[in-house]
């Protein structure tokens, strides 16, 4: 009995710590929901199409360009111009955020504008650099083939002021 009872013990075990293995991924570094609230206004630093990090293309991407605003707890993002600090509410820069329970997307949620949802891949995102990707036409011009931008941020320390909207 004893002997059958250590063989079911053993097929126990092992059917349990089984799944747990094969399922088992590596933790996620760099990726905490709570990190866009540890700086209260973030800038964008550098532009990039992936595969070519060492060049830096803002200019060619200026709608994802500027200073952000994040609320973790109400959820709510506000994005506004560097050079003035006005708000780009109205053109779909303010609304409701969400990062994925995998922690692999963030999404966007706008209150205003054309589009109404936006996913963008998180590439790093903890207390000092919010990186994400997402595809876009080239050059941001519709006609253009897709490619793949990451857009870097760091917490903004200059002297623009911003007001949120909402």
């Amino acid at each position: 009995m004893k002997k059958h009872n250590l063989i079911f013990s053993l097929i126990l075990a092992t059917g349990m710590l089984s799944p747990l293995a094969s399922q088992a991924q590596p933790a996620v570094e760099n990726y905490d929901a709570s990190a866009l609230g540890t700086s209260p206004r973030w800038l964008t630093t550098k532009v990039y199409i992936e595969g070519a990090p060492e060049i830096d293309v803002k200019d060619k991407y200026p709608g994802v360009v500027g200073i952000s605003a994040w609320d973790p707890q109400r959820n709510r993002y506000e994005f506004f111009y560097t050079d003035t600090g006005l708000s780009k509410y109205d053109n779909g820069g303010g609304g409701y955020f969400m990062v994925t329970g995998d922690r692999k997307n963030h999404i966007l949620i706008p209150d205003k504008g054309a589009t109404r949802t936006i996913v963008r891949k998180l590439e790093t995102l903890n207390n000092q650099e919010f990186t994400y990707s997402r595809e876009v036409p080239r050059d941001m011009i519709d006609a253009n083939p897709l490619v793949r931008i990451h857009v870097v941020h760091a917490p903004y320390t200059g002297s623009v002021k911003t007001t949120p909207t909402h």
